[in-house]
């Protein structure tokens, strides 16, 4: 009997310790292969040749600008009837009706330099005519093309002897019938005129009979009264109202004072008077203190809230305060 070969015999069980050691570390290979491949660090991979795209993170999109219904300050989502995106609130802004002032240009004519200053300031303006000045309809016609108001500034007796009021002038101690012929002449010197207002005339206009006289002729053409209030004793603007004739009173003149400080300073008083009441009446003349100022005054009036109008505007059948009567 051969006997076996001890080298053979022990190198049986070696080479299956070393097969077994083989496996498990094959096992142990492809499992940490395939979490490398699967899942390593830093995110998946492929197998090799291949590239597994990034992670992608759904990012929230940027709001939309609101969108606005037509012809409508409000959101479109609130007009759905969804909550539109809070907007800052404006300030409420409360409208201020303008206060309504008339400027009225007496004794224009005479001195034409200056009327024509006068006419050219912004309007409307009323400017009132002395008659007997030289080529007083075209002066009116130039003044009426320009958008001013006219009036006839009917010349009327003074207290003082010392001022001329010049000719065809109404008096106290004349017949009626020669003051209304007085009148018509002077309202047939121009055309296109709304209306009279007294030139001087602190003691006529204190006489009821001869007011009346006057008042009555006035309402017989349809034209209004402005009453200068030349005298605090005037009867004309009481009379004009209870004939029902359309009237107006002055409240303040400009320039009794004619320098610069006193036409603003009575500018300022003519804007204090319409703000208490609604409106003023403010008479001025063609003087250069007054031209100046007003040329100032006129453009920023309705920045200021003021409405510039003719008289005619602010004539009425019913009684309006008057303010400061000078005699002249």
């Amino acid at each position: 009997m051969a006997l076996a070969d001890p080298s053979k015999s022990s190198a049986k069980p070696k080479r299956k310790a070393i097969l077994g050691v083989a496996a498990i570390a094959a096992v142990v290979a492809v499992g940490a292969g395939a979490w490398f491949v699967f899942d390593p660090p830093g995110g998946p991979i492929g197998p090799i040749g291949l590239e597994i795209p990034p992670k992608i993170v759904a990012q929230r999109p940027p709001p939309a600008a609101p969108q606005f219904a037509p012809d409508s300050d409000r959101p479109a989502a609130a007009i759905r009837g969804q909550a539109p995106a809070e907007k800052p609130l404006k300030p409420q802004i409360e409208p201020v009706t303008p206060i309504k002032i008339a400027i009225v240009i007496d004794d224009a004519g005479i001195d034409r330099k200056r009327t024509r200053r006068a006419i050219s300031l912004p309007g409307p303006l009323t400017i009132a005519f002395l008659v007997y000045a030289n080529d007083v309809a075209k002066q009116a016609k130039a003044a009426a093309a320009a958008g001013h108001e006219l009036l006839v500034h009917v010349n009327m007796e003074a207290e003082s002897r010392a001022v001329d009021p010049g000719p065809n002038v109404l008096l106290r101690n004349v017949e009626p019938d020669v003051n209304l012929k007085r009148l018509n002449w002077q309202l047939g010197r121009f055309t296109g005129f709304v209306g009279v207002n007294n030139h001087m005339g602190s003691k006529f206009t204190s006489d009821p009979e001869n007011m009346t006289l006057v008042l009555r002729e006035l309402k017989r053409r349809g034209l209004l009264f402005l009453d200068s209030r030349t005298s605090p004793k005037s009867v004309g603007a009481k009379i004009a109202l209870s004939m029902g004739i359309r009237t107006a009173v002055r409240d303040v003149f400009l320039d009794n004072q004619p320098e610069l400080a006193a036409v603003r300073r009575n500018l300022a008083k003519t804007e204090k008077i319409a703000r208490r009441t609604g409106s003023a009446i403010a008479i001025g003349h063609p003087r250069d203190a007054t031209l100046d100022i007003l040329a100032e005054w006129l453009p920023a009036a309705a920045a200021r809230g003021i409405r510039l109008v003719p008289v005619s505007h602010l004539a009425s059948r019913q009684a309006h305060p008057s303010n400061h009567a000078v005699k002249r």
